[in-house]
């Protein structure tokens, strides 16, 4: 709880839904900082409360004035503020009559751009209490919310109806009011327990006369509690919590002051699968999970309550779950009498998009990516029969009644009625692991056929979304097109897949509406997503760059050298030896930049220094070494072996002069530098590498 506040503000309503109030919170505190720092008044610190009943805004140090402050304004250039006869135009007249100034206040200035009028104003300093009601109004009349409505006859709106405003300023109320609702110095206790008004004398008393009335105003307060007693009345129970803190974030804003209650279902409903149970108690009733110390769900379950406990709230929440229990039941047994398998047909009648089909053109379209991944990854016969089983199956579970009562059940369902079927286990895991990663943090599949049918499955969302135009700009991804790109990039990594993309994106490409115009597009669009898994895993921007080479999309290839050289570049050796592959990289490039298509010849009779003969001698007899070590991404090792030639790297430039006046000897020993850079040009780009060492 803010310390030392001589500013409150509360805005009593009726119940507002859960799932409003943080964001309404986030946004009231930024609109309240951004309004009082226009209005040039200070403050130390600013935080505001909710429950479902309440917005808090408790300020400290809240200034009684506004800071006064002298401002220079700039008006129109020198050339058009005054006529031919040295009279001031109307863009001067109007700067300004604008801005309260007189002729005299007004002076040419010389700038970078120009001769400019300037004009120095003092804003003068007004009282805090006059100008906070019209940041208040402002508040309530635009403060976002998913939908706001109207009640009895106002005609301001807000999610609920408002009860009352209290407002106070240094321990005085600061009059205020709209549509007949006026401030005072009063607020509601808990809305059943103590169901009063209660006069507030002092803002330091607030929060101590809510606690005594039945309210905990501070929400982080109000979730720790809950978590604790969450924990607490599981143990008790003989189990332990479900933790689920997205659960967690709504009951909070349910309650003004939690009570946790203990109830019990019948232990037949245990026949229907866990996931179906919690979904129950979670989406529908906010209930929290008990489950065994081996993570099998108990016979009980956990209410967030507003009130204490007694036997009438236990028997209403009790039956209100068996109520749910028994239709979860009966959609669980009536899907059973039809197999995936079956399903399928009907999903040709679904809409997936008008411009991709339907659901069933879908799993045709994941079926090709699939078929492409298992020829690239030269899967078995056996692997890729399993793969197209759960490509043909993994969509199926939407024609059941279980998802379309719960959609965050889609693929979980599947799994359970595949293996129900008698499905492949493998087959059956893809139904469910093809939607993950869900999100940031998720399980990461690690069967092949759930990794194939993730990545195709993909593929075809991003492929598919930019086909019919929807493709991210900015912060704007309604399709979560980024986390799909990175979940592709996370399964080839965290997997040890090795193959380009790229390819697998080309020949996917005649499946959709200028595909092969999208190709290049959405390799840059996973390319900018792989950039990002690279530096979340440690590795430096310089490093990144020189290992990501244009046309490279072997992302596990790629990670594996940007590891390697994060890993080397340690080596005290490293900066020696970038600057020698630097230098030989400067000059070639130099040189073909204006040569581009000029043929370098060697020829070993042309070699004079015993410098060049050395370098050029210790590359050729390790080009077959260095090529064995490339393809199996042996790079520590291939990096080692490139520091025994620094001292090589050394004396050619310290004793040869590369671009002798002498042609043919030039092109000799640039036909050298460009031999040894060869063997790294598909590999790193040195030249992206900044010559700072990490320690």
């Amino acid at each position: 709880m803010l310390k030392n506040a001589n500013f409150l503000c509360e805005i009593g309503t009726e119940e507002i839904p859960a799932g409003y109030i943080p964001v309404a919170s986030a946004s009231l505190k930024n609109i309240m900082n951004e309004k009082l720092a226009e209005a040039r008044i200070d403050f130390s610190g600013i935080e505001v409360y909710a429950t479902p009943r309440r917005f808090a805004i408790l300020i400290s140090d809240l200034a009684e004035c506004q800071r006064s402050e002298i401002v220079e304004l700039k008006g129109p250039s020198a050339q058009a503020a005054y006529d031919q006869q040295g009279n001031p135009t109307k863009a001067l007249q109007g700067f300004l009559k604008g801005n309260g100034l007189e002729p005299g206040d007004a002076a040419v200035k010389e700038t970078d751009k120009g001769s400019y009028i300037f004009a120095s104003k003092k804003l003068e300093s007004g009282k805090t209490v006059d100008i906070i009601p019209g940041i208040i109004e402002n508040l309530v009349l635009t403060l976002p919310f998913p939908k706001r409505m109207k009640w009895s006859d106002k005609k301001v709106t807000f999610p609920r109806p408002v009860r009352y405003f209290l407002l106070m300023f240094n321990d005085q109320v600061i009059p205020f009011e709209i549509e007949g609702i006026k401030s005072g110095n009063f607020t509601r206790g808990h809305f059943v327990q103590h169901n009063k008004m209660i006069e507030i004398s002092r803002i330091s008393e607030y929060d101590d006369k809510l606690r005594e009335n039945g309210v905990i105003l501070d929400q982080n307060e109000r979730k720790e509690i809950i978590r604790k007693g969450l924990v607490a009345a599981a143990e008790t129970a003989g189990g332990v919590l479900y933790e689920d803190e997205d659960l967690l974030d709504t009951v909070t804003y349910l309650v003004e002051k939690p009570h946790i209650i203990v109830c019990e279902f019948d232990k037949a409903f245990l026949e229907i699968p866990d996931i179906v149970l919690i979904a129950e108690m979670k989406e529908h009733q906010k209930y929290f999970a008990i489950t065994d110390k081996n993570g099998k769900l108990m016979n009980k379950f956990l209410v967030t309550a507003n009130n204490p406990e007694n036997k009438n709230v236990i028997k209403g929440n009790v039956k209100v779950i068996s109520a749910r229990f028994t239709d979860a039941g009966f959609f669980y047994k009536e899907d059973a009498k039809v197999k995936l398998e079956d399903r399928v047909d009907s999903l040709k009648k679904v809409l997936f998009h008008k411009e991709l089909g339907s659901i069933y053109d879908k799993i045709v379209r994941v079926g090709d990516a699939a078929s492409i991944l298992i020829d690239l990854l030269s899967l078995d016969a056996k692997t890729a029969e399993k793969i197209k089983r759960a490509v043909l199956l993994s969509k199926a579970d939407l024609d059941t009644a279980m998802v379309y009562e719960f959609a965050s059940l889609q693929g979980q369902v599947g799994r359970i009625y595949a293996l129900n079927e008698g499905e492949d286990p493998e087959v059956a895991e893809a139904i469910n692991d093809h939607y993950r990663p869900r999100f940031s943090g998720d399980k990461v599949p690690s069967g092949i056929v759930s990794i194939v049918l993730s990545i195709a499955e993909k593929i075809d969302n991003i492929f598919g979304s930019f086909s019919v135009g929807n493709i991210p700009k900015g912060s704007q991804d309604p399709y979560a097109l980024r986390r799909q790109a990175n979940a592709i990039v996370e399964l080839i990594i965290r997997n040890n897949l090795k193959f380009h993309l790229g390819d697998a994106l080309a020949k996917a490409a005649e499946n959709y509406k200028d595909g092969a115009a999208f190709t290049g597009k959405i390799i840059e669009f996973v390319n900018t997503r792989a950039r990002t898994i690279f530096a979340d895993d440690g590795f430096r921007y310089d490093e990144i760059d020189a290992c990501m080479l244009e046309g490279n999309t072997d992302y596990l290839e790629l990670h594996r050298r940007a590891e390697s050289l994060n890993s080397f570049r340690k080596n005290e050796k490293f900066s020696e030896l970038l600057l020698g592959f630097k230098r030989m990289n400067n000059i070639l490039a130099g040189f073909r930049k204006d040569n581009k298509e000029y043929k370098l010849l060697f020829k070993e009779a042309l070699m004079e220094e015993q410098a060049e003969k050395d370098l050029y001698a210790f590359f050729s007899s390790r080009t077959g070494e260095m090529a064995e070590l490339i393809s199996e991404s042996q790079y520590i090792k291939l990096f080692e072996l490139m520091t025994e030639a620094k001292p090589l790297i050394d004396a050619f430039f310290d004793k040869v002069l590369v671009m002798d006046k002498r042609i043919d000897v030039r092109d000799n020993r640039l036909s050298i530098i460009e031999g040894i850079l060869g063997n790294f040009r598909s590999l790193i780009d040195f030249s992206k590498i900044a010559d700072t060492q990490v320690s």
